[in-house]
């Protein structure tokens, strides 16, 4: 099937955009551990680099939306149908999203400053920009889960059944936000391990220092494992039970999305099925297992950034069935 250039732009707007809600609030708990079982200091040093790769991938999104639209004047549109539009919606959460973020991302980018200029800074405003910079982290994460609910019920919305869409099922939203903790968690592992690596580069690390950070490294990659295993987890207990569903209401449609996901799609849905299950399942189990031991460290990094590349193949496929499948069925007249 040809897929038109809108149709990716908008698979491209959607990864993104559940990978930076992922990765922001995944950081968030990562930056809280640190923070409690050593100190801020070190939180921030684990955690402020790769907070900053969320803001290009944010624009990037942003970019992606003005190119499935068409025409940057219709973004503009939507947003005055706030009220009854969980397209709308979407877009206006993105972009609240991608402020507060930025917001935040300014601020705790002054974190790379020096002690000296951080006090200078603190003195100047009061310290209030590190309650501030807690309540914008606190609003970013609230809002950009509101995206990914409002994205989910664009198609989970009961009143797309009668069009007969196959996406009005509670599969739906399961599946948007099962891709957000996997894409955002394990994004967020090759940034930790990134991070780690510059440091470790770096002369004026102190060694007790980075050896701080090593510790923190291990102990959030094994979380992002145990979490990556739990979702994945959740993705292979709901698609069985939306299966079930499909055959369970024999209808022309569900007929036809049966028929197609064992015809036209069976080897891109078998390859969206393995690679979520050996990035986030299988390799994710070594990943724990590696991240108690200090040996293996480059074999550990390894599976790290594998493990995401196979979930980000995995999702990219899994979305390209999800909108194509159903182009299909409407250009078929199903």
């Amino acid at each position: 099937m040809n897929y038109p250039d809108n149709e990716w732009s908008l698979i491209i707007f959607n990864i993104i955009g559940d990978l930076s809600v992922g990765a922001f609030i995944a950081l968030g708990l990562a930056h809280l551990y640190a923070a409690r079982k050593h100190s801020a200091q070190h939180a921030d040093l684990l955690s402020t680099r790769a907070l900053l790769v969320i803001g290009p991938l944010l624009l990037l999104g942003m970019l992606a939306v003005f190119g499935h639209v068409g025409n940057p004047e219709r973004v503009f549109n939507m947003l005055s149908n706030l009220d009854t539009s969980w397209l709308a919606r979407e877009v206006a959460a993105y972009g609240a999203f991608l402020v507060f973020g930025g917001a935040f991302a300014i601020l705790q980018a002054l974190t790379l400053l020096s002690p000296e200029r951080q006090q200078q800074i603190n003195q100047t405003t009061g310290g209030f920009l590190p309650k501030l910079r807690i309540l914008l982290a606190w609003i970013a994460a609230l809002i950009g889960i509101f995206f990914v609910l409002s994205a989910a019920m664009i198609y989970y919305d009961p009143r797309l059944a009668s069009r007969q869409t196959g996406w009005a099922h509670i599969y739906t939203p399961i599946l948007f936000f099962v891709d957000t903790g996997l894409l955002g968690s394990l994004m967020l592992g090759v940034g930790f391990v990134a991070n780690y690596l510059w440091l470790r580069g770096r002369k004026h690390i102190e060694p007790a220092s980075l050896a701080i950070q090593e510790s923190l490294l291990r102990d959030v990659i094994k979380g992002i494992s145990f979490a990556s295993i739990a979702l994945v987890g959740v993705l292979f207990v709901a698609i069985p039970i939306y299966l079930v569903y499909l055959a369970a209401n024999p209808n022309p449609l569900n007929a036809q999305i049966l028929r197609m996901l064992h015809t036209d799609f069976a080897v891109h849905w078998f390859l969206r099925l393995f690679l979520a299950f050996t990035g986030a399942g299988v390799l994710a189990v070594f990943i724990a297992y590696l991240s108690e031991r200090s040996q293996r460290q480059r074999l550990l990094y390894l599976l790290v950034v594998l493990a995401f590349a196979c979930v980000l193949a995995g999702e990219v496929i899994g979305r390209y069935l999800f909108y194509a499948r159903n182009a299909m069925l409407m250009i078929g007249g199903v």
